[in-house]
């Protein structure tokens, strides 16, 4: 049972968002917990359901933008929920564990169907609850079981299943949090194959994205049935270069929103709704947004 102290506690740590999210951009809420194991994030969920105090689960803030400003409700940041397990058919991760740690390691830790992931930021929980991935593979390639607490603190522990993952998202995006995640390890793999792997990938983000701006990643979903991706389709546009305020689209990848310095978030609203607007207009096509938005 979370006691008052704890609610106490989360008040006082309040802090803008803005230094927690890769956008740099985001207000403060009324509560944040941070919890140090699994166990507590439970009780704090439940809590928080019992006290009707609306909750938003924060990962490693890379696939985020936040509403300047006072946000209603509480916060849970999972970053303090850290430790790794080598198993023999798997390795068991933290969901504040850094992700590009545990893929620039995927090879040595027998894991290669994650060394097509070098370049995706954020914490292994944010990655696995939107299944974050690009070219050269997704987190769900080696995803085996995903552990954490449904909205009402209920522990749940789900051996991934046919349906459980889509591109960009997961059953378990929204509905609740992710504690930890285990991953299949394959001993006796090709560990020669898994570093070329890994170095080509890396080779190709680092040519091809924006990788030390300030920004949240792709903003919008590839369009299904499209004959281009998002980002080629506001390249066609010419869009590359295009401001609001200290927003831009990225001149280096066009589904990138960089914020230059000082971007807010209506900034980076309204550059949003520009970019859609003119593809729509275009070549009538809705972007849908790959990135979460809070307000």
């Amino acid at each position: 049972m979370v006691s008052p102290t704890v609610f106490a506690d989360a008040r006082e740590r309040t802090a803008a968002l803005g230094s927690r999210t890769s956008f740099r951009i985001g207000g403060t809420p009324e509560l944040l917990f941070e919890p140090s194991t699994e166990e507590e994030a439970g009780e704090i969920v439940a809590a928080c359901r019992r006290e009707r105090v609306p909750l938003r689960i924060l990962g490693g803030g890379c696939n985020l933008l936040v509403a300047d400003g006072r946000l209603e409700g509480a916060v849970l940041a999972t970053s303090k929920i850290r430790f790794e397990r080598v198993l023999d058919d798997r390795v068991e991760v933290g969901a504040g564990n850094p992700f590009p740690g545990l893929v620039a390691r995927s090879a040595d830790l027998g894991i290669p169907r994650l060394s097509g992931c070098p370049g995706i930021p954020g914490s292994v929980g944010g990655v696995v609850a939107m299944n974050a991935g690009g070219r050269f593979g997704s987190v769900g390639d080696a995803l085996l079981e995903v552990r954490g607490f449904d909205l009402d603190g209920k522990r749940f522990v789900r051996r991934v299943q046919p349906g459980d993952l889509g591109y960009r998202s997961t059953i378990f995006l929204g509905a609740g949090v992710v504690t930890s995640a285990a991953f299949l390890r394959e001993p006796g793999h090709d560990v020669d194959a898994a570093r070329r792997l890994f170095a080509e990938a890396a080779a190709w983000k680092k040519a091809t994205q924006p990788l030390s701006a300030a920004s949240a990643g792709c903003v919008f979903k590839n369009p299904a049935g499209a004959p281009r991706s998002a980002g080629a389709l506001i390249d066609g546009l010419g869009l590359k270069g295009t401001r609001e305020g200290e927003a831009m689209v990225s001149p280096v990848h066009a589904n990138f929103i960089v914020n230059e310095g000082g971007a807010t978030f209506e900034d980076v609203e309204r550059l949003i709704g520009r970019v859609r607007e003119r593809v729509r207009a275009a070549v009538t096509v809705d972007l849908d947004l790959e990135i979460r938005v809070w307000r």
